[in-house]
């Protein structure tokens, strides 16, 4: 009887561990799929194109002396075909020249475009321009068909895109710290997905934040400061419903307004207070300002000043690798934060001579 019993215990055992060994054998196996993709599955990855749902507008103006140095940083850092980004490029023209796009930076096949402009409108105007002339899909006008034969009367589908982002060429960026870009790199390899350079601002917006920026500028009114916005469709629906793209004084955030006192109030400071007054909330990057989220109701504001200025934030500088883009236009008293970019370029391009690291 006894025997008969310790047999039982051992085979009950038995039975335990070999489910131990194999339930760590399937996880360690699943472990190893996960962080070592298969070699067809990294080249699939590689050859499949990818659906733009981002229209990026970058207005370029060749007003002071950083501003094609500005437009090639980012277009080498950050500007890749099939990233999930249509980019358009408008090009300011002064006095109806042409501009000679032979002499700037080379863009991409199939995502990247530029387009020419006079320069007759401010950034935002000159974006609305943009839309009235080369979209379809404003759910606040009719449209018709889009002509995709020709990239210079192409017409790009609003209702395709799940963000929108505006900027000009007064900053310059993306700045990433090394750390990041290793994370990044090991993100890819160990999920076989992208970690593309904006999705630090596009994971930011969701059902109630409707608007990303680098910096938030508590001045009255206080806003998210527009050299680099970041928004979704029903954020840019609202913008498109302010009115003021018909070149008709108003409202509008995309109105070509003939004064720049004009075009900040409605165009810059509007870009946030619309969407505040639709009972949506904004946000910066800025690590001051984290998890804090600016509503129409918001009566507190931490910084009094505008924060890319020299020693306004708690007596510093905003730093290039906090707010990824930087003010770089040589205006006096953003001079902090340019220095330090340009010396991270230095470090960069020491570490890629000495074959230490490619950041």
């Amino acid at each position: 009887m006894e025997q008969k019993k310790c047999l039982g215990i051992l085979f009950l055992i038995i039975i335990f561990l070999t489910s131990i060994i194999v339930f760590f054998s399937s996880k360690y196996s699943l472990l190893l799929l996960s962080s070592y993709p298969s070699l067809s599955l990294t080249k699939q990855l590689q050859n499949t194109s990818i659906d733009s749902n981002v229209l990026l507008f970058y207005v370029y103006a060749d007003v002071h002396k950083y501003a094609y140095g500005n437009l090639k940083y980012f277009i080498d850092t950050a500007v890749r075909e099939n990233d999930g980004v249509d980019y358009i490029f408008i090009l300011q023209q002064v006095e109806s020249k042409t501009i000679d796009e032979s002499q700037l930076p080379k863009l991409p096949k199939g995502n990247a475009f530029y387009f020419q402009h006079e320069n007759v409108c401010y950034d935002y105007g000159s974006i609305g321009w943009f839309i009235e002339t080369h979209t379809i899909g404003n759910p606040w006008r009719k449209t018709t068909s889009a002509n995709t034969t020709d990239d210079r009367n192409r017409k790009f589908d609003l209702r395709k895109y799940k963000y929108f982002i505006t900027m000009n060429a007064s900053i310059r960026g993306p700045y990433f710290p090394p750390y990041f870009l290793q994370f990044q790199s090991d993100y890819e390899k160990d999920f076989n997905k992208k970690f593309y350079w904006y999705y630090v601002f596009t994971q930011r917006l969701n059902e109630k934040v409707k608007l990303v920026g680098c910096t938030y500028n508590c001045a009255q009114p206080a806003h998210v400061q527009s050299y680099f916005l970041v928004t979704d469709s029903i954020g840019m629906s609202i913008w498109l419903k302010s009115g003021g793209i018909d070149g008709i004084d108003g409202s509008g955030v995309f109105g070509c307004y003939k004064t720049k006192t004009h075009t900040i109030w409605f165009s810059e400071m509007g870009a946030t207070g619309h969407l505040q007054r639709a009972n949506y909330t904004v946000m910066s990057l800025l690590s001051k300002y984290q998890s804090m989220e600016f509503s129409v109701k918001t009566d507190y504001c931490p910084v009094g000043g505008i924060p890319f200025l020299d020693k306004i934030l708690d007596g510093t500088s905003i730093e290039p690798f906090d707010v990824v883009f930087v003010k770089f236009n040589g205006v006096i008293k953003t001079i902090d934060a340019q220095e330090r970019a340009k010396l991270y370029e230095k470090w960069r391009e020491q570490a890629r001579s000495n074959n230490r690291t490619d950041w």
